[in-house]
């Protein structure tokens, strides 16, 4: 991620307790909050303020969480130091993480794949497929061409701020295209998908968001 991109999440970061607030989506509650995960392993990648670690942690998983931004990292630190959590969070340059073969339980990645380059989204892609273990549960969500701010940012980027269009929009680096995001993971079985666009009155000025959410299994057998 780039480094201008840093500094303005640094700088919303510390702006109040929670910038996006510890609400997470509907359909990763829904699939998580019943099931007995207590002991797996969870990468949260791209943790941002860690949300959804917190989540994760307070389940009873042991949770490592990365992010570039230092000023998120802190926070979640201070939350699970707070509230004795299993969480393990790091500053880490995504395109320095090393995914280790088969290594974790869960796998989240949550509006983290949209902010890399083409070239790091796409070895990113390769890292969470290795990473994840056989039956292993993935959850991403990116923003997709639905988005208000993919329209300024196509036609009129100097405008990125008007009405209805999120105030970090301009960090963002890719728009997913329909259906892009369940074809990167066509190999494995899709428990769940969602393309739609949403208000968001949870940070900054109201706005809208074209979301692609997904949750999916890698196979068994799969290396």
């Amino acid at each position: 991620m780039k480094d201008a991109y840093i500094k303005k999440f640094d700088s919303v970061y510390g702006s109040n307790d929670s910038y996006y607030g510890f609400e997470l989506r509907k359909e990763f509650t829904d699939y998580f909050k019943e099931k007995t995960i207590s002991g797996q392993t969870v990468l949260d990648l791209g943790c941002g303020e860690g949300r959804y670690s917190l989540f994760m942690a307070q389940k009873g998983c042991d949770t490592l969480a990365v992010d570039r931004s230092s000023a998120g990292i802190e926070k979640l630190k201070k939350m699970a130091k707070t509230h004795r959590l299993p969480i393990s969070a790091n500053v880490i340059d995504i395109e320095n993480f090393i995914f280790e073969d088969n290594k974790f339980d869960i796998i989240v990645a949550a509006t983290v794949l949209d902010h890399l380059s083409d070239e790091l989204r796409q070895k990113t892609i390769k890292g969470i497929k290795k990473a994840l273990k056989a039956e292993g549960t993935l959850y991403v969500n990116v923003f997709t061409v639905a988005d208000p701010g993919h329209t300024f940012r196509q036609d009129a980027p100097s405008e990125i701020d008007s009405e209805n269009i999120s105030d970090t929009a301009e960090c963002m680096e890719y728009y997913f295209n329909s259906n892009e995001l369940k074809s990167l993971f066509c190999d494995f079985n899709i428990l769940y998908y969602y393309e739609g666009i949403e208000p968001d009155l949870s940070h900054g000025r109201p706005h809208d968001h074209g979301w692609a959410c997904l949750l999916a299994q890698k196979p068994a057998g799969s290396a």
